[in-house]
């Protein structure tokens, strides 16, 4: 077997959240599609959400099941999202703590790959993982609208098998792009996270001291303001409705340093995972 498929399938095991997640949503739609089916001949769709056409996110929203299969989308990001953030921070810390990293040292792979593994499980698998979750929720929607409404409105919202796989095709382009924004992400955090026992808190607390501390010195938002286009840029590729134009907007130049941040917080976190001297002069190992 490849190590890299050893590895990641390694990381389904000790992470099961991944899993666990997205199959107590896809259970909950199950359970909510049973409660529809009971109401036979009888049921009555409708949906009224306040204010939610105000929303730019929702406005004039096109494309499979309207505001329903967006809904789908953003909440299929989000349990993206919160998988990422709940995997990255420990996952290098986990490997200190339990033992298993003298383990892999003892195996044919390198401090690299292993990290490399890692950024794979992050911004490829749980995607991944995330899409089959978005398509099982839009296969509901399929079902449910074949069954109660007529072929005209079929047609209007664009409910249909094509219009499904197109959906989930858009989706797995968003996350690409979300992906690539998060990669910077994914390797401070890592970074972090073998330095200190509280890396999420220590990202966010120097994000917010880094704005205090420009706005002081210059007396301007400006820096402030581009750290915020940098941190919700993911959530705004996840719901705009041209992802790839919201993704160039930060700039070429801002793409490239981002890129080079993340090569270089990867070969920092690489140097941390190997060295055991550093590691102890942190209190890694306590």
């Amino acid at each position: 077997m490849s190590p890299v498929i050893y590895m990641l399938e390694k990381e389904f095991l000790e992470h099961k959240l991944v899993t666990r997640l997205p199959l107590f949503l896809a259970i909950f739609a199950v359970v909510n599609f049973m409660l529809v089916m009971s109401g036979g001949d009888n049921l009555n769709i409708s949906y009224q959400i306040s204010g939610m056409d105000e929303w730019a996110g929702f406005s004039n929203v096109t494309g499979y099941a309207g505001i329903i299969g967006k809904l789908n989308i953003i909440v299929a990001g989000i349990v993206a999202t919160i998988t990422f953030f709940s995997y990255v921070p420990k996952t290098l810390r986990k490997e200190r703590q339990e033992g298993s990293l003298m383990f892999w040292r003892s195996m044919p792979v390198s401090d690299n790959l292993a990290i490399a593994v890692k950024l794979i499980f992050a911004l490829v698998v749980i995607p991944l993982v995330a899409s089959v979750l978005l398509l099982f929720s839009d296969v509901i929607v399929w079902v449910l609208a074949s069954w109660f409404m007529p072929a005209d409105m079929l047609a209007t919202s664009s409910i249909s098998f094509t219009s499904l796989i197109m959906h989930w095709f858009d989706f797995l382009g968003r996350m690409v792009l979300v992906s690539l924004a998060l990669l910077p992400v994914a390797c401070l955090l890592m970074v972090l996270s073998q330095i200190t026992n509280h890396p999420l808190v220590t990202l966010f607390v120097a994000v917010v001291m880094i704005k205090l501390m420009t706005y002081m010195v210059f007396g301007s938002s400006v820096v402030g303001d581009w750290i915020s286009k940098i941190y919700k840029l993911p959530f705004n590729i996840l719901t705009s409705d041209s992802p790839v134009t919201v993704f160039f907007s930060v700039g070429s130049a801002t793409l490239i340093a981002l890129l080079a941040a993340s090569i270089g917080l990867f070969w920092m976190c690489a140097k941390l995972r190997s060295s055991d001297d550093f590691a102890r002069k942190l209190g890694m190992n306590s």
